[in-house]
């Protein structure tokens, strides 16, 4: 055998081969309106997009906690402040690590469920300007645009910064396409991680990545 049918499997449907036989993992239809998802009790804590990207809810704490580790690795974007994090699927050993951080996040799930921690909140897509494309109408609640962020001030923040992310694709549709804005916003938001005092961080986000967006004027 060649191995070649096993080629134009792809990688997100190689993860759900491998998860689907978990028994604290249900499959089903990402909340945020784009791709399926696998949830553990009632929260959705991995989603599938496209053929090679996948968002993973491990919680901030544990981010804050791997955040060396994951760093090693070149598929794996964290975003600051929040317990999702993205992986590109590239490659045998990005499905691997996925599988490996899934077991992780199901015992961090199941750990925090008698504790007053906030809810797992949406997966980044769902505030995304791509995803109003697949939800035209989206639905309230934490899959959708239209979310009303809960009172812990972490998820307040990024909830601003996703609203600031997406005002910015809108504004630099013309030169920039929503991954590149995305990536700039991201970078700029990283430098402020250690910061104590957050009240201004997301007006000053949106101002460096305007500047930096911004075409400069020839000579």
């Amino acid at each position: 055998m060649d191995g070649t049918g096993d080629l134009r499997i792809c990688p997100t449907d190689r993860v759900v081969g491998q998860l689907s036989g978990w028994p604290a993992l249900r499959l089903c239809r990402a909340d945020c309106g784009f791709g399926q998802a696998f949830a553990c009790g009632g929260d959705q804590i991995v989603h599938l997009h496209g053929s090679d990207q996948a968002e993973l809810f491990l919680t901030w704490p544990l981010v804050r906690r791997l955040r060396e580790p994951l760093g090693e690795h070149a598929s794996v974007q964290i975003r600051p402040g929040g317990g999702w994090v993205k992986i590109w699927l590239g490659c045998h050993d990005d499905v691997a690590l996925l599988v490996s951080l899934v077991s992780v996040a199901i015992k961090a799930d199941l750990a925090a469920r008698d504790t007053a921690r906030p809810g797992v909140g949406p997966c980044p897509l769902g505030y995304s300007h791509l995803a109003e494309r697949f939800m035209p109408q989206p639905p309230p609640g934490r899959g959708g645009l239209t979310m009303t962020p809960s009172g812990n001030h972490v998820e307040r923040e990024e909830h601003v910064i996703r609203e600031v992310t997406d005002r910015l694709i809108r504004r630099f549709a013309g030169s920039h396409r929503p991954e590149q804005v995305t990536q700039a916003v991201d970078a700029i938001y990283r430098l402020f991680d250690d910061r104590p005092v957050r009240d201004f961080v997301p007006v000053l986000v949106e101002r460096f990545a305007r500047e930096k967006l911004t075409p400069a004027l020839p000579n």
